[in-house]
């Protein structure tokens, strides 16, 4: 504990940078944003998407779409088979990874799946819509989020 001078000490210092050099108006909550969004970029990646593709199937039925999603290093391959009004949603992580993968409409998990180890994973019965699909590895913090698709 400061002895009574050293209080006094301080108490002067601190009226002087108040009156001199006083702490900008919202400082702290300035660092507190800055220190919980310092690896904001590393934990959340957004895939891009790459290509939108039919695969070329028989004379008969609709072919499956192909999107491919990616950013530097993850690659996310997306089949979806359509049968009426029901589809089926098979993913692809490259490089293989496990986890689990949430499928978002308006913001909202409609689904999940378990990610295997060679980075296999599917939704078998999705419905029509416009969805996002979140990633996240077990072996990695953060997470990955597609661009919205349609289905």
């Amino acid at each position: 504990m400061p002895n009574p001078d050293d209080a006094q000490l301080f108490a002067s210092l601190r009226t002087m940078w108040e009156r001199h050099d006083p702490m900008p108006e919202h400082l702290v909550e300035d660092v507190l944003v800055a220190l919980e969004t310092r690896h904001l970029a590393e934990e959340y990646r957004e895939l891009l998407l790459m290509s939108d593709a039919r695969e070329l199937t028989g004379a008969r039925g609709e072919a499956p779409r192909i999107l491919e999603f990616g950013i530097e290093t993850v690659t996310l391959l997306l089949r979806i088979d359509s049968d009426g009004d029901r589809h089926r949603i098979d993913g692809w992580l490259a490089p293989p990874r496990t986890g689990r993968a949430a499928l978002e409409r308006d913001g909202e998990v409609v689904a999940e799946a378990e990610i295997s180890p060679e980075g296999r994973f599917e939704f078998p019965d999705a419905s029509a819509g416009s969805y996002r699909l979140v990633i996240r590895s077990v072996d990695d913090d953060g997470h990955s989020v597609t661009g919205e698709f349609i289905v």
